[in-house]
């Protein structure tokens, strides 16, 4: 049980756009930096929503957002 929590704060949460609904059961989405990755989950065409571990965790609000890399 540690091991899977650790597991899970190692992996990055983003917050990223709707681009396509697949039929499969998965979205195509992106991130500000225009990075796109197909993910397991549901959601319309321009849903802002929280990706971890390639499934969508939930919607994530409409406000303005800023991703810088250290």
């Amino acid at each position: 049980m540690l091991k899977q929590l650790q597991q899970s704060l190692a992996q990055p949460r983003l917050i990223m756009t709707i681009n396509t609904v697949n039929t499969d059961g998965t979205v195509t989405a992106s991130t500000a930096s225009n990075h796109t990755q197909r993910v397991i989950g549901s959601g319309s065409i321009g849903d802002h929503i929280y990706v971890q571990d390639g499934r969508v965790l939930g919607t994530a609000p409409d406000l303005p957002f800023y991703e810088m890399e250290v």
